[in-house]
């Protein structure tokens, strides 16, 4: 059977907090002892190699840009020992000048010490107050060709900030992108039987050109599915203002964002396959507005470390999918599927926890539960009742959570659901009851999402271990939760791409000075904008199931 494997490119500080959760995430679904068992096929995100030393490694298949300074602890090298790396050059005479290492926090500090295992799952370290950077929380160590720093920017620098579009495309333009697709060849020719592209990106700064240079030269150069994630941060620094300079200067950079992300839809309508636009935040521009709320989650917005964890536990739901081991569904078939009349844009949802009361069963959740049982995570958007294509995900509910047993059911035997005999199909009956006119895909998978360390505590204190609600008041860590997500695509989209049209074309172009100064002209601009309307009328209502 073909492993049918997937390259996942990351671009961007946010990003890479994202990236960092769904990797932690990965290595703990993985099994040391032999004993357990597992839907999923590792093989389809990882790499096995080998050292000088005949050591054999099991890597990510990841390609990472960040920039200069972003990194603190992690070596460029992608942090495997010294004597464990797959690549060894020798040089003749080397003088070795070293800096002061950056101090690890105490979970960095417990990984170093135990080596063997994950640190301590059930421990508090203390991350929500020491995470400075995605990298005090990453658990597993890269190939050495994973990390790519773009070392003429330096990450907090606003003296030579890397904020807009025009800049990000100049850098792949450079001998840096030279390198990376050097490097995405690399990985390529390793695979046997490719699968595609799965590419998070920061979408509101310069890593929105960067990533979209390197998706035209994967549209030109394979021919394989690019299923790009378009991110924006939960929050930006510069909306906290209080005196009036400060919030011109937060308004000129809302504007700027702004225009990043519109060139970034735009063209990704052109070189994706598919992309799904993510951000807990309700507006996602100008500002990321309210955050959006979860049945028994409390998270802070404005700790990346929180929200992106959010994010990486619906990328790593959805991606299940193309991940199983039966092989049913791969990258390809959910682009087909989704992307029908060239409405190449579609919309994510998440509900974590699946917040089932520990005695109940699921007919009795599903028949009472009014409201969705999930959040939209795509930023301007509210996700129809009708008229819908969608593949949805769920994991983590025993079958044995079902409905109760014929002598106990009661009145659970009078609902149409009861005659439904596994999970899968009580959901497809409830997605067949409340959303008209609509095709649903289903997938189930009965393992729960893990939640150990270095995952953030963001879970209300009414759940069990297993993310259900409790019955009583005993003291219990949330250990691994039910989880829903899904990809969505209808005529609502029309209205996020009309609102983000509209936003934009009251942008004073002009004003923005750097765009012009980098290369990109107000006819070019105009264009986008253009385009951006044309790409709207894939939604348009004249749709037929």
């Amino acid at each position: 059977m073909s492993t049918r494997e997937i390259l996942t490119l990351q671009f961007g500080h946010y990003s890479n907090y994202v990236g960092a959760h769904f990797w932690n995430i990965q290595e703990l679904s993985f099994d040391y002892s032999g004993t357990a068992t597992t839907d999923l096929n590792h093989d389809i995100l990882y790499r096995e190699g080998q050292t000088s030393r005949n050591e054999v490694t099991y890597t990510p298949r990841l390609l990472i840009a960040d920039l200069k300074g972003a990194l603190k602890t992690l070596p460029q090298s992608g942090g495997l020992s010294d004597d464990a790396q797959e690549t060894d050059l020798q040089w003749d005479t080397v003088e070795k000048i070293e800096e002061p290492p950056p101090e690890k926090n105490q979970y960095l500090a417990a990984i170093d010490s135990v080596q063997t295992t994950v640190a301590d799952g059930k421990k508090d370290y203390n991350l929500k107050e020491s995470v400075i950077t995605w990298t005090d929380y990453l658990y597993p160590r890269f190939h050495s060709r994973t990390v790519n720093v773009v070392n003429e920017y330096q990450h907090g620098s606003n003296k030579e900030a890397f904020d807009i579009y025009p800049t990000g495309r100049g850098v792949w333009k450079s001998d840096y992108g030279d390198v990376f697709s050097d490097n995405i060849r690399k990985y390529v020719e390793e695979c046997d039987s490719m699968q595609g592209f799965q590419i998070n990106f920061d979408c509101t700064d310069g890593f929105a050109g960067l990533a979209l240079g390197c998706i035209e030269h994967l549209s030109d150069e394979y021919t394989k599915p690019i299923l790009a994630y378009p991110i924006i941060a939960s929050h930006f620094p510069d909306n906290n203002s209080n005196t009036q300079e400060e919030r011109d200067i937060s308004n000129l950079r809302d504007s700027i964002r702004l225009v990043n992300i519109l060139l970034s839809i735009q063209e990704l309508s052109e070189h994706a396959t598919m992309y799904v636009p993510l951000c807990t935040g309700e507006k996602g521009w100008r500002k990321p507005g309210n955050a959006r709320t979860f049945d028994c989650l409390n998270y802070d917005p404005k700790l990346y470390y929180h929200s992106s964890a959010i994010l990486a536990s619906a990328i790593d739901t959805l991606s299940q999918k193309y991940r199983h081991k039966s092989n049913i569904h791969t990258m390809s078939d959910i682009c087909a599927d989704m992307t029908g009349y060239g409405r190449k844009m579609t919309a994510a949802s998440l509900g974590m926890p699946i917040a089932i009361n520990e005695s109940q069963y699921l007919i009795d959740y599903l028949n009472e539960r009014i409201q969705p049982i999930y959040s939209c995570i795509t930023p301007g958007c509210k996700i129809a009742n009708d008229k819908l294509f969608q593949l949805i995900t769920i994991r983590g509910i025993p079958e044995s959570y079902l409905k109760a047993p014929p002598k106990e059911a009661k009145a659970q035997q009078n609902l149409p659901a009861y005659r439904c005999n596994s999970v899968k199909e009580m959901f497809e009956l409830y997605f067949q009851a409340n959303n008209f006119l609509s095709a649903t895909n289903l997938t189930v998978n009965e393992q729960p999402l893990n939640l150990k360390t270095p995952f953030p505590q963001i879970f209300t204190k009414n759940l069990n271990k297993y993310g259900f609600i409790k019955n009583d008041n005993r003291l219990e860590d949330v250990e691994s939760c039910a989880v829903i997500a899904g990809y969505h695509n209808g005529t609502f989209l029309a209205n996020m791409i009309e609102k983000l049209h509209r936003d934009v074309s009251r942008i004073r172009f002009a004003k923005l000075h750097k765009f012009k100064e980098e290369g990109l002209e107000a006819s070019e601009y105009t264009e986008s904008l253009d385009k951006l309307a044309e790409f709207k009328d894939n939604y348009e209502d004249d749709f037929e199931l």
